[in-house]
């Protein structure tokens, strides 16, 4: 940072509304440590976590925001609804998982991106071993809207079309993010230089645009590509959770991404601290309790669902991994 920062004392919290101007919302549960050239460093305050975010302002009614977190509480939901606001998250190291109030369960791995309404309330963040760095967009929708048909020089977007699917949902958007997305995100958290604050704005506006023309929760055409270890072992986690209805072995997701078994296997569980079967698992443990929370459908036909043949079987797994049975958990 440059000399000239200026440190400045713990702030009180404040009441977040519809009037609240978009850069006074770090404030709201955050400690201001240092603040320099458009860019604000924070010191999460408890009770909500440990851990650090960097806030730089993008445009009108876009926010953009770094975290370190170590640990994450969230204590903000009902401030959060008073607002017309979406949080998009690319999860750039790390794992977490969010229990919404509604009981519903989501859950993101690196290279994923995963979009918040301001009316889905989020209940418990349970963060991987190593915890997470993320990059999240935060759009205020009608400043938002405002900004992209000024800046485009149109008229073109549209408040009831913008991020529609999202801010009617009652749960969590998520889908891998994909190589392209992955720059953008990238790109905005790069050392700055003479023009990095153009570089920041227009990598944030160009994945805005993208992610707009998301129409699907999971694009499976991302799931194959070519890459490093590591990517191809991102893949195996994404085929996974899109085959949790069936046992896919080892074989053929190694097979699938082109990687060694044994290989496979080592990097799966240094990426993600799980072996491949414990994550299967655990991602149908967490089908299951959505569906339980969520729809009307049997134990049985939930257990289809989530690989399982018969529902004694995925009754063991269940009360092994959660603790009772599922009739018990859906009461």
């Amino acid at each position: 940072m440059k000399d000239d920062v200026q440190f400045r004392s713990k702030k009180p919290a404040a009441k977040l509304s519809m009037e609240l101007p978009s850069d006074k919302l770090f404030l709201t549960y955050l400690n201001l440590i240092s603040k320099c050239e458009g860019e604000e460093l924070y010191h999460m305050m408890e009770p909500v976590g440990e851990g650090i975010m960097k806030h730089t302002h993008i445009a009108e009614g876009i926010e953009l925001v770094y975290s370190e977190l170590e640990g994450y509480s969230p204590h903000y939901q009902a401030e959060k609804k008073q607002a017309d606001a979406l949080e998009i998250m690319y999860i750039v190291e790390g794992q977490a998982e969010f229990e919404l109030q509604n009981r519903q369960f989501v859950s993101g791995d690196k290279g994923d991106v995963l979009i918040f309404n301001s009316k889905t309330g989020v209940k418990k963040c349970m963060l991987g071993k190593n915890g997470m760095n993320c990059i999240s967009l935060i759009l205020f929708s009608h400043e938002a809207v405002s900004f992209l048909n000024d800046f485009f020089k149109t008229s073109d977007f549209k408040i009831a079309d913008f991020f529609k699917e999202v801010r009617s949902s009652d749960s969590v958007v998520s889908y891998p993010g994909g190589p392209l997305l992955e720059n953008l995100f990238l790109e905005m958290t790069k050392l700055p230089d003479d023009f990095s604050a153009f570089r920041i704005r227009m990598a944030a506006i160009h994945a805005i645009l993208i992610m707009m023309n998301k129409k699907e929760k999971r694009d499976l055409t991302d799931i194959y590509f070519s890459g490093t270890t590591g990517r191809k072992v991102q893949n195996v986690r994404r085929l996974i959770n899109a085959n949790l209805d069936r046992e896919i072995s080892i074989d053929e997701l190694s097979r699938k991404v082109n990687l060694n078994r044994t290989t496979m296997q080592k990097v799966f569980k240094e990426m993600y601290g799980v072996t491949v079967n414990e994550y299967r698992t655990k991602s149908r443990m967490q089908l299951a309790k959505n569906l339980m929370a969520s729809t009307e459908l049997s134990i049985t036909e939930i257990a289809g669902r989530c690989g399982y043949a018969n529902a004694s079987k995925f009754s063991e797994v269940f009360k092994k991994n959660e603790g009772m049975l599922p009739k018990t958990w859906r009461k």
